[in-house]
């Protein structure tokens, strides 16, 4: 959900949705935000407070102050923006980060666990080259081999494929986990509108996908159910098996 578009009471309502659904996590997240300080802190609380699964957060950095930061976040995707024509966002802003993070502030809660992204953007989007410089990622298994032996070396947790207009293909999320450690998982997100398209990613190798637009309109929540009502994780069930095979509501704005 973008926390900047969606008002606390319907994120709140939508947060519960996603957790009766057994979904295993919920995205906040936007592409732009303003007053980031100000708003974040009790927006994330009203939500923890409706809610035992853990909340994400994902917001592309900016300079001079690198990742925002949200108190009371259970984690926060750090994007390496491997295909950005910018340094800064390639990997300037994450370091900026971690030493801001180190200097220690007047901070009143711990961290959130810090998840490192490598972001790969596919298929042409205006809006994140205007933000980020972020170009479309070459499709060809040169190109797509050297961003994987870039991404196994510096030990990423997360590789996130992302269009904005639902232009990542199965066969690409597949190309990916079969070439990266199996401890680095795989987000897909981007335009994603139907349950045949989050299944295709799911039986490609997908550890996660990611959603939200969809779900921006009155009826959301039969869209909810649509795309991933089925199932709640059995009785006893491993999380990491809900995991694989669960979608997570959230998404980028």
């Amino acid at each position: 959900m973008d926390p900047f578009k969606v008002p606390v009471e319907e994120a709140v309502h939508k947060a519960v949705a996603v957790e009766r659904l057994g979904l295993p996590f919920l995205i906040l997240a936007s592409t732009d935000y303003q007053d980031f300080d100000a708003r974040m802190p009790g927006y994330v609380a009203r939500v923890k407070a409706a809610v035992r699964i853990p909340v994400v957060t994902h917001f592309p950095a900016r300079p001079g102050t690198g990742l925002p930061v949200a108190d009371g976040a259970d984690a926060m995707l750090c994007p390496a923006l491997l295909g950005s024509r910018d340094d800064y966002f390639v990997w300037k802003s994450v370091l900026e980060t971690a030493a801001r993070a180190g200097h220690g502030t007047a901070r009143t809660r711990p961290l959130p666990e810090m998840l490192l992204e490598a972001a790969l953007t596919f298929g042409g989007d205006d809006v994140s080259f205007d933000a980020m410089a972020t170009v479309p990622v070459e499709r060809s298994p040169q190109a797509l081999d050297f961003l994987i032996r870039v991404i196994r070396l510096l030990g990423f947790d997360v590789v996130y494929l992302y269009s904005r207009y639902e232009d990542v293909s199965p066969e690409v999320c597949r190309y990916f986990r079969q070439r990266l450690r199996p401890d680095q998982l795989i987000f897909i997100g981007g335009g994603i509108r139907t349950r045949q398209a989050i299944d295709a990613y799911i039986r490609a190798g997908a550890d996660y996908v990611v959603f939200a637009g969809a779900l921006e309109k009155p009826d959301w929540r039969a869209e909810l159910e649509r795309l991933c009502g089925r199932r709640r994780p059995a009785e006893g069930a491993s999380s990491a098996a809900a995991c694989r095979t669960d979608a997570a509501g959230g998404g980028t704005g």
